[in-house]
């Protein structure tokens, strides 16, 4: 059964009675904990996942001295769904909030609430929209800033990265040092409309004059996959969005650099994550509407006291990073599909070799995929059309392998089958809520984002 605001509490207040017991009643300060969501970036453009162009140096250098996990496959390829399922370590089947009308069951503890209820502060600096507080994310936070305001025309608009992390450094600075907290950083800067500072905005321009689009205010859907984008054009947005992705870094370098100047970053840990990736024409469409996997393979670092630099191989997904961060930070964890991976990550114990990672699509056709060793399963559920591709050979997933072989075909449907059965029996099944309907001014925000036509 889904365990209550109360028990998540009890689970905290357990940490703070071991933690005295342990100590002498003289508990040392635990660690801080800074998660920073990039949306919309995909884990092969940067250098630490072997991308070959210099955009993520400060990334590289946060996963060089801590622990890099190679294959993270997020369990949507949209943003609501994969940041619910981070907060609570539910997919998004058992979670419920697969679209834009639903919101978080209060009977479903989030990562906040239990870290609040240990002692933590918390805030966050969000990009907003669908990691809106009325989602159910603002839950457990004594701030959650999601928008900033045009000083001269009294406009909202969804918080950018600069302003996040100029705010949560200030916030940070007037804690007290003994005070632990947990903040939540998320940016759409990455996301479309590809659209990074003049500064940045050419520095990976490879493309001749006769490709190059406006991007400003365009976005995939209802933009690019109405057009007839030939592969140099499409070149030429996957350009922009590298650049978008260096401009991150080159904020998160200096961010960083404050927070170790001030002694908070020897003291905390830093936790680098994604929601989905990012296609560029590779099955036809620019956007995340699918669950190929340049929509879902998406970086997970994280680095701080203790941790050696170390890289896990073995699949894990979103919903293993709040039991992981719970354990790492040595508060209980509710009860989560998702598992604590803190003894691989620390080396204590290997990784069993045969994790299966699923993804699913609930918007427009319901789409579920899973990632078996090597081979990546898709299946369309109403139809039941199956395709199968070896991901690591063929890492844009050109070649469906799906007919040549049929008693491997028959046991990836079987493994589909069998997990959408015990997703339906799970006891961790939880009923969303009800949201209102987006104003004028969020729906032309999310129109910008290419999420309504």
């Amino acid at each position: 059964m889904l365990i209550r605001h109360g028990a998540a509490a009890l689970f905290a207040a357990g940490a703070v009675v071991l933690a005295l017991a342990c100590s002498g009643g003289r508990p040392s300060t635990p660690h801080s904990l800074i998660l920073i969501s990039l949306d919309t970036l995909r884990a092969d453009r940067l250098g630490a996942y072997g991308y070959d162009r210099d955009t993520s140096p400060a990334l590289d250098a946060l996963a060089a001295r801590g622990v890099r996990f190679d294959t993270v496959i997020a369990e949507s390829s949209w943003t609501l769904p994969s940041h619910m399922t981070l907060f609570t370590g539910l997919p998004p089947t058992l979670h419920g909030v697969t679209s834009h009308d639903r919101m978080l069951s209060e009977e479903v503890p989030t990562l906040t609430e239990v870290l609040r209820d240990a002692g933590y502060r918390t805030f966050a600096f969000t990009g907003g929209l669908y990691v809106a507080p009325n989602f159910g994310f603002g839950r457990g936070f004594e701030n959650y800033v999601s928008a900033s305001e045009n000083a001269q025309t009294g406009e909202q608009s969804p918080l950018g990265l600069a302003a996040a992390l100029k705010s949560a450094a200030r916030r940070i600075s007037r804690l007290d040092p003994e005070e632990p907290f947990f903040a939540f950083l998320h940016t759409f800067d990455l996301h479309c409309p590809y659209d990074p500072p003049d500064s940045h905005a050419t520095r990976f321009d490879s493309r001749p004059a006769e490709d190059h689009l406006e991007t400003r205010g365009r976005c995939g859907n209802p933009d690019y996959n109405a057009m007839s984008l030939n592969e140099g054009q499409a070149r030429f947005l996957s350009d922009r969005y590298d650049a978008g992705i260096r401009y991150a870094d080159d904020l998160l370098k200096a961010f960083f650099a404050d927070l170790a100047k001030t002694g908070v970053l020897e003291r905390s840990f830093v936790v680098v994550v994604s929601d989905h990736g990012e296609e560029f024409l590779e099955h036809g469409s620019i956007g995340h509407q699918t669950l190929f996997i340049e929509t879902l393979r998406i970086p997970w670092i994280v680095a701080g006291p203790g941790l050696e630099p170390r890289v896990v191989t073995e699949p894990v997904g979103l919903a293993d990073v709040m039991p992981t961060l719970l354990d790492l930070l040595g508060v209980p964890a509710p009860p989560t599909e998702g598992e604590s991976v803190l003894e691989w990550m620390r080396g204590e114990r290997a990784a069993p070799g045969d994790r299966t990672r699923f993804s699913e699509l609930m918007t427009g056709p319901a789409i579920g995929s899973a990632i078996v060793g090597d081979l990546h399963a898709v299946a369309d559920r109403r139809s039941g059309k199956l395709q199968i591709f070896d991901w690591r050979a063929d890492p844009s997933e050109q070649k469906d392998l799906a007919g040549s072989d049929l008693a491997r075909d028959q046991r990836l449907a079987k493994i589909l089958r069998d997990h959408w059965t015990r997703m339906e029996q799970s006891p961790h099944q939880s009923t969303p809520g009800s949201v209102s309907g987006v104003d004028d001014e969020q729906r032309e925000q999310l129109r910008a984002l290419g999420y309504l036509d």
